[in-house]
């Protein structure tokens, strides 16, 4: 059975219960308008689909969870920080050859400056690349239950980080070309988000969770 939302886009009765938990019950009708039309888009199939579906997939997964908690996300400024090492940057310090104080073995003489700058640069991607794997374990302890990363269930975890993954290498055009499989991959991985956004709007993954978390203890 299907119900019509706004602007005509046939939700079936899942996806409107999914719908209008983001829209009414988080209150976020930004992450509402986007799932839904993520759902028009792998139905309609039209040109780029398979971009726009990946945003929405990337979007919902890394930002819905940070957003309902009032969470701020974080970002590495790369392209400032280059510019302004840049500024700084000298040509004798290239890969290319040595001169008389620098060897092959021990490299260039760059001042301490610069490398500390560089140094500065690589902690903090390191701690955002930290919080980006928080993201992950924040979607279930905030929507499924799980206050442990641990206790998630592997196969739910391992499927929700492979679709992450995938939504990120294809929502920019880096290699001008999909692999074949593409259009397959992006409604499989959109589908197992839509599953978990279901059981999250429906409270039903908390019955899930307790058989997952029995058997896994039976099997200990």
């Amino acid at each position: 059975m299907a119900n019509t939302s706004s602007e005509g886009v046939m939700l079936s009765t899942e996806q409107q219960t999914v719908f209008d938990w983001l829209n009414d019950k988080l209150q976020l009708p930004v992450f509402a308008e986007v799932y839904k039309g993520a759902l028009y888009l792998l139905d309609q199939k039209p040109p780029g689909y398979i971009t726009f579906v990946s945003h929405a997939g990337r979007d919902l997964m890394n930002g819905l969870a940070p957003t309902a908690r009032n969470i701020k996300r974080e970002q590495v400024d790369y392209k400032g920080f280059f510019d302004r090492l840049d500024n700084d940057w000298k040509d004798e310090w290239r890969s290319e050859g040595v001169n008389k104080i620098d060897n092959a073995e021990n490299g260039h003489l760059i001042p301490y400056k610069i490398c500390g700058r560089i140094k500065d640069q690589i902690d903090e991607h390191k701690r955002v690349r930290l919080r980006i794997s928080e993201v992950d374990s924040l979607f279930f302890s905030t929507f499924l239950g799980y206050d442990d990363s641990v206790r998630i269930g592997k196969n739910f975890f391992e499927e929700w980080k492979i679709a992450r993954e995938w939504f990120l290498k294809h929502t920019h055009l880096r290699e001008g070309k999909f692999e074949m499989n593409a259009s397959s991959e992006v409604e499989r991985h959109f589908q197992m988000l839509d599953n978990l956004l279901h059981d999250a709007a429906t409270s039903e993954f908390g019955r899930m969770r307790i058989i997952d978390e029995s058997l896994e203890e039976a099997n200990e």
